[in-house]
């Protein structure tokens, strides 16, 4: 790991924090700063998803392997994002990285059933006991997306209620209110739904119900309000597009209990929790089961794999006919849904490597760094909080606590951009680039290891408790 270690000049506000470590890191990446440029040239923002561009330019991959992630301008990175968390198993995992070998030598792709559709469903089954069928698809949008229309094919209603600042994947419907700016959100009572692109229906929008994060009343008002209108609830079981928001007073079993009672499918997105909070994600690490499961990130190791699952009643209308352009199930296709390599890497992490002692092994880790945030925030004394969930956390710089989206405003997002930046600067990804995202612990990852993060933020810790005063 390659560290600056020179301190931050005293007494800089959070603006000038943040310039300052952005010069620093502008010097450090000249290499990185020159293929932006090349690949601007070739692809829009020089990148292949929009989130992964930032000032003043990304650290562009080179190579990656167990905890670290190496750039072209020759550092090495203790990698606490880990892909915006998909690789629980850590990068090229020895295990996963030799029958992915393997697979290559067998094909990569069938189009045709094999027997590793049953190695890769067979523990996601058992891992979940809302799951009794599942389909594969290629990535966390394509199954909240089959899992949403699955659920008004059962239903035979349109609406979906979800939940503000709630990112649900980049299909048309998801890119509605999923992180709005407060000046155009409306009243919390009734929230504007936001396009958060341009090329999105205007009709859209109108089959989304804004509910609000630990707010079941809101859920309930909706349910009242559109009763024969809604086909499903969709929830990340802890809200990681807020970091991480964790469900207070038994909200997710209120969930529960409205969805039956309104006979709507409650659909649990676990694109990001799936396997990371718990074996069975957050439906048993909180102790709710829903209707049907949306999967992907950590289930494949890194790999591009989705899943959606649930009830056979549900998944049994994939199975029905569509005759004479009549249709009477629900469709689900995907030239590279099921591919034999997603589908050995998904039996491999699940199978062979997130066992029993993986989980204790994260979790141990997790606490532990959570810890040392907490203790760096005392001898600082900054105003900040610090939550973890299995193999997930985050620090917040506020002193407000986080519940729900419109509790947002109290972040400090200069703040928690000078830190990122800074501890990058240190030879440390903390998390994902962006205050929303949270950090992983993956089996790869030592105490050594989470101890130097943890000396990485003491050295940024006093330039931002200065400019927080």
């Amino acid at each position: 790991m390659s560290t600056d270690t020179q301190p931050p000049s005293p007494d800089l506000t959070a603006e000038e924090l943040l310039a300052e470590e952005r010069e620093r890191y502008r010097e450090r990446t000249p290499n990185s700063a020159e293929m932006a440029g090349d690949l601007r040239e070739l692809v829009p923002a020089g990148v292949c998803s929009t989130f992964r561009a930032f000032e003043p330019h990304p650290m562009h991959a080179e190579r990656a392997e167990g905890t670290s992630i190496h750039d072209v301008d020759g550092t090495e990175y203790l990698d606490f994002a880990l892909n915006n968390g998909t690789q629980l198993v850590g990068h090229t995992h020895p295990e996963l990285s030799e029958a992915a070998i393997e697979q290559i030598g067998e094909g990569t792709l069938y189009t045709r059933p094999s027997r590793l559709i049953e190695y890769a469903a067979e523990p996601l089954i058992e891992r979940w006991d809302a799951i009794d069928q599942v389909r594969f698809t290629n990535s966390g949008t394509e199954s909240v997306m089959h899992a949403t229309r699955l659920a008004r094919a059962y239903t035979g209603r349109e609406k979906i209620i979800r939940m503000e600042g709630a990112y649900h994947g980049a299909h048309d419907p998801a890119l509605v209110s999923s992180m709005p700016p407060l000046e155009k959100a409306g009243a919390a009572t009734d929230p504007n739904a936001v396009k958060e692109s341009q090329g999105i229906p205007d009709g859209v929008p109108e089959d989304i119900l804004l509910a609000h994060y630990n707010d079941a009343d809101s859920v309930e008002r909706l349910l009242r309000e559109h009763a024969t209108e809604v086909a499903a609830i969709l929830v990340e079981p802890a809200c990681l597009n807020l970091g991480l928001v964790e469900p207070e007073n038994g909200f997710l079993q209120r969930l529960r209990e409205l969805a039956d009672e309104y006979n709507v499918v409650l659909l649990f997105d676990e694109v990001k929790t799936g396997v990371k909070l718990a074996p069975g994600g957050g439906a048993e690490y909180y102790g709710v089961q829903p209707d049907l499961v949306a999967l992907a990130k950590a289930i494949g190791g890194g790999y591009p794999v989705g899943a959606f699952g649930g009830r056979r009643e549900l998944m049994e209308l994939i199975e029905a006919d569509l005759r004479e352009g009549v249709a009477t199930g629900m469709a689900h296709y995907g030239t590279y849904n099921g591919n034999p390599l997603a589908l050995r890497a998904v039996g491999v992490t699940l199978r062979e490597i997130l066992d029993s002692a993986a989980y204790d092994h994260v979790t141990r880790l997790a606490e532990r760094l959570a810890e040392g945030y907490r203790d760096v925030i005392e001898d600082a004394g900054l105003d900040a909080q610090v939550k973890t969930a299995g193999s997930q956390g985050i620090i917040h710089f506020t002193d407000e606590p986080i519940r729900t989206f419109r509790d947002w405003e109290h972040v400090d997002e200069t703040l928690h951009e000078a830190y990122w930046v800074g501890m990058v600067n240190r030879g440390v990804v903390p998390h994902p680039h962006d205050a929303s995202q949270q950090w992983t612990l993956s089996v790869q990852h030592t105490a050594e290891e989470v101890d130097d993060h943890v000396a990485a933020f003491a050295d940024v810790a006093d330039g931002i408790a200065a400019a927080q005063e």
